[in-house]
């Protein structure tokens, strides 16, 4: 949601403090970066200490944090607010996933998909609420402050509650985080999360603008189809949360990845009536992508969850970095559809992956019981 909130007050954002788009650039790549470098360190931390003391540390830090950057009217105070915004998400992210999957053994996928069916929720509210905001003629710095106090809400609700189990004892297994990063199964799950999410995240990034320059869309509809592709992410995950009880997890990515192949191919060659129902097919593929990988990693690396799931959404962060920003510079030298051509190129390299490693990871998430970490 707080990425959703930058990206619609941004232009008001750069009115406020007449910005540069230079400036106003390092305002989401300082709350990438906060989110980034938090949930690859989140991570271990949350399976050294309690997850519900991180998750209460992400909330709080959050909420703070969104209060500063609505009131603050200095600039170089909110270039560290949104930073610290990040960092409290990422430690949300961090934590909650491997507290959610421990609850639900052998159903990893499937409770991943409904977990991150609330981010999905989440996300689609931000331009809604932020929208309405503007749309009065209110302050945008209002909608942070509300942001804000709701986070600290739940901080409150967290830390009124009363926790069973005592402390993690321990520290952390370096010796464990080595052996994962130089795993190949890890890697490869790592490299198709970063292919994935920096597709995905390009596809928003720079869909409206693709739609506007080369299917001759009214801006309006344009940005308006940002709406349609947070919806069906949110339909997405809720239906692959049941498909994820009929399928293995590696029949089912395949299924996406081929699924996505094709539909970025028509949406980008398609008359432009037809561009926005193929987008919308390629956002109900990626939907369940990222959940299914999360819930994969934490299952095969269960005596590290958190290690495993933080550095696998580091990946996330990564590629939604890298990937939109060589699309950028391909753009730059030729047009936005040879742009758009180039995220054709990324899923392939997520089907080929995941196709080299079917009958492996098959293997190691059998139908029920959860896997311990693999000695190697």
């Amino acid at each position: 949601m707080s990425r959703t909130f930058l990206g619609t007050a941004l232009p008001v954002i750069r009115s406020s403090f007449d910005l540069t788009l230079l400036q106003a650039g390092t305002l989401t790549a300082l709350l990438q970066l906060g989110f980034s470098t938090s949930v690859f360190v989140g991570g271990p931390i949350s399976d050294v200490f309690r997850k519900r003391s991180v998750l209460m540390l992400g909330c709080g830090l959050m909420g703070l944090d969104l209060l500063v950057f609505g009131l603050s009217e200095w600039f170089w105070l909110n270039l560290i607010g949104i930073a610290l915004i990040g960092i409290g998400g990422g430690l949300i992210e961090a934590s909650s996933n491997p507290l959610v999957i421990r609850l639900f053994p052998g159903r990893e996928s499937m409770v991943m998909q409904l977990h991150h069916f609330f981010f999905a929720l989440g996300s689609l509210s931000g331009p809604l609420i932020m929208g309405a905001v503007l749309a009065e003629a209110m302050p945008w710095q209002w909608a942070y402050i509300g942001f804000g106090l709701f986070a600290l809400s739940v901080f409150l609700f967290i830390l009124l509650q009363k926790g069973a189990a005592a402390p993690k004892k321990g520290g952390f297994k370096m010796g464990q985080i080595r052996k994962l990063m130089t795993e190949r199964t890890f890697l490869t799950l790592f490299f198709i999360t970063f292919s994935n999410s920096g597709v995905q995240n390009g596809i928003a990034f720079w869909m409206a603008t693709y739609l506007k320059e080369t299917k001759a869309f009214p801006i309006a509809l344009a940005s308006a189809s940002l709406f349609l592709f947070f919806a069906c992410v949110a339909l997405g995950r809720l239906f692959s949360s049941y498909l994820l009880t009929r399928l293995h997890e590696t029949t089912y990515l395949l299924s996406l990845f081929s699924l996505l192949l094709l539909g970025l191919l028509c949406s980008i060659h398609a008359p432009w009536k037809w561009a926005i129902p193929f987008f919308a097919l390629c956002w109900l593929a990626q939907s369940g992508v990222f959940p299914s990988l999360l819930g994969m990693t934490g299952r095969i690396y269960s005596e590290i969850p958190g290690a495993a799931m933080g550095i696998l959404a580091t990946g996330a962060g990564l590629g939604s970095v890298v990937i939109p920003w060589l699309m950028s510079l391909i753009a730059q030298l030729t047009d936005l559809k040879a742009g758009f051509l180039s995220f054709e190129a990324f899923v392939a390299v997520c089907l080929v992956l995941t196709f080299s490693q079917f009958h492996h990871l098959r293997q190691l998430i059998p139908a029920q019981a959860p896997v311990a970490l693999r000695k190697t």
